[in-house]
């Protein structure tokens, strides 16, 4: 009995395993985003199993490098609870224009004393079916999206409460898209911390 209730102890996160969780979450709806849109050349990425689903990988190794320098100074945010989103951007490279915006809102969950929790009430099984839930979501957008008819690059902002700083951070504008349509998709939740995602694109 009391071997049993160990190992269900463990099966719940902690923040920092949530946080894991989130990042890597993010790590791949980014390059599923990258690769479902063609911002690059279908060659430039490589498939790789992940949650039971087929996910697409950048192997352009600027963007490996751009993901990578910028995941350690997400994790420290979210683990301070700075966070408020994630926004990533397809834009026209030549008019610099926003044509899709994807949004990762993330809401932690606080103690009574204000502090974000630090251990989970939720099965990690549960959370990643929830995830898996998500990423299918995302792939699945291309059904209604409008065709991206130009080259597109993206832009990545980070919005968070207004005492974090860091280095190579700095204060931008926040994308907007006229005429946007706003379509929610699932949320997962680690029971320390919820995401909502939600893509805008441009109505014709």
């Amino acid at each position: 009995m009391a071997t049993g209730a160990a190992q269900e102890v463990q099966n719940f996160v902690t923040l920092k395993g949530s946080v894991e969780l989130i990042v890597d979450f993010f790590n791949y709806s980014l390059n599923s985003i990258l690769y479902q849109r063609g911002v690059f050349p279908e060659e430039s990425f490589v498939p790789t199993q992940h949650y039971g689903l087929t996910m697409y990988m950048s192997k352009m190794p600027e963007i490996q490098k751009y993901i990578e320098e910028i995941l350690p100074t997400l994790k420290q945010w979210l683990s301070e609870g700075k966070i408020k989103k994630l926004v990533l951007a397809l834009c026209d490279v030549n008019s610099k224009e926003p044509l899709e915006c994807w949004e990762f809102r993330i809401i932690p969950e606080e103690t009574a004393t204000g502090e974000i929790k630090q251990q989970g009430d939720k099965p990690l099984k549960e959370i990643q079916q929830e995830i898996r839930n998500v990423l299918r979501q995302i792939t699945a957008c291309v059904t209604f999206l409008p065709l991206l008819d130009c080259v597109c690059s993206f832009d990545l902002q980070v919005h968070t409460k207004k005492d974090t700083g860091g280095d190579g951070w700095g204060e931008v504008q926040p994308l907007t898209i006229q005429n946007a349509q706003e379509v929610q998709l699932r949320s997962f939740s680690t029971s320390i911390q919820t995401v909502h995602t939600f893509v805008s694109y441009k109505s014709s």
